[in-house]
């Protein structure tokens, strides 16, 4: 398919979008201000920031129809059987886009007007109930968007068979499946790990083995651990502060990245810049949940899907990075006595990274530099001998 006219600008726009907003409410006058233009705005055009942000998906996945189907209208226009008045032709084509364009309105619904949506709900004082329904297992959607369309002054009365109540019911089940993610992560968190579970057991010494491949561990309770980067004998007591979503994290990112896993573990027992890597993957466990529960981590969300998959996928980059972070430093090298200060600046670096929209999965991120690798190996003998 042909790229639409001024396509290409519609991801830079995003991004000005999203600066901006981020900016917005991160400072009380600038928030302060910006409600006075929204009511500016309200009175203006008799409408709100969430029906506006709904209206322009639709407005999106419109303008997208209107050139993919201009062609298709031409064609059958000559086809038309003589017996078929073209009226009727046109009704039928009318209500045929109308009915497509309700089905595919998620289509003009991008993590920018997502994350729009999402910030607008978090700080309307209307739509308090609403916003803690949402946070609910057990909310109804039907409901929660029945309420915010007539609060909101939707178009048609707040009638929910509009294209833009369809976005916003889409937008209420995404963001509904962000708070569902941070519960099911705050639960792990509070999980503790039990040494009599053998579940939790078999995870553990699952992790042993995905890293210490050639290296059979001699017992349960036992110094080797150390290996790990594990403070005792027995890693147990190393859990109690992230329960068993720092195990979840470890295992994840050995079972998953297992090249990346081991590089950074051989990475954190370098002789002047070791670290402990198990209780530094515990501290990043730490770091990411605080991002997680501080909706720092909405607009990746958004973009990537509110899945344990994704929120793990996140972590796994957060820890690639730090080792990168660190082994960086190389004159002078970095030693374990400057982890806290260094881990300080390390999260200012990502939180920069977060506000540009720079996060990625490390499954993604890795496919990326994959495919610098590939494209940057000489393909003929003439550029072997350049080289």
């Amino acid at each position: 398919m042909a790229m639409l006219p001024f396509e290409g600008l519609i991801p830079v726009l995003d991004w000005l979008s999203y600066l901006v907003i981020n900016k917005i409410y991160q400072s009380p006058i600038l928030l302060s201000l910006y409600k006075i233009y929204k009511l500016i705005l309200r009175l203006a055009t008799n409408s709100t920031e969430i029906s506006r942000l709904c209206s322009s998906a639709v407005a999106r996945v419109v303008y997208d129809q209107h050139w993919e189907t201009d062609a298709d209208s031409q064609d059958s226009d000559e086809v038309v059987n003589e017996r078929v008045p073209l009226r009727q032709i046109r009704t039928v084509q009318v209500n045929r886009g109308l009915n497509q364009l309700i089905n595919n309105v998620q289509n003009g619904v991008t993590a920018d007007i997502l994350y729009r949506i999402d910030r607008s709900i978090l700080y309307s004082k209307q739509l308090a109930i609403e916003r803690r329904e949402l946070e609910l297992s057990t909310f109804s959607l039907d409901q929660v968007s029945q309420a915010i369309l007539s609060k909101k002054q939707f178009p048609s009365g707040g009638a929910k068979d509009t294209p833009e109540a369809r976005v916003l019911q889409f937008c209420l089940q995404r963001i509904a499946e962000t708070h569902r993610l941070v519960a099911e992560i705050n639960t792990r968190t509070h999980t503790k790990y039990d040494s009599d579970n053998k579940a939790h057991e078999a995870k553990l010494m699952d992790l042993w083995r995905t890293l210490m491949v050639d290296t059979p561990l001699e017992g349960r309770i036992t110094r080797q651990w150390g290996q790990l980067g594990f403070q005792g004998s027995d890693p147990a007591t190393d859990f109690r502060g992230m329960g068993m979503q720092g195990l979840d994290d470890l295992l994840y990112y050995a079972k998953t990245h297992p090249e990346s896993a081991r590089r950074t573990l051989q990475c954190s027992l370098h002789p002047v810049s070791w670290y402990p890597f198990a209780i530094v993957g515990i501290n990043i466990t730490q770091y990411a949940v605080q991002i997680l529960l501080t909706r720092k981590l909405q607009y990746y969300l958004f973009q990537y899907g509110s899945t344990r998959e994704m929120y793990n996928e996140f972590y796994c980059y957060l820890f690639y990075s730090f080792n990168e972070f660190w082994m960086s430093h190389e004159q002078p090298r970095l030693t374990v006595m400057e982890f806290e200060s260094k881990f300080k600046e390390f999260k200012v670096l990502v939180e920069q990274d977060l506000l540009i929209r720079k996060i990625t999965t490390l499954k993604a991120f890795m496919g990326k530099i994959n495919t610098t690798l590939v494209e940057d190996i000489p393909t003929s003998l003439d550029e072997k001998k350049q080289l």
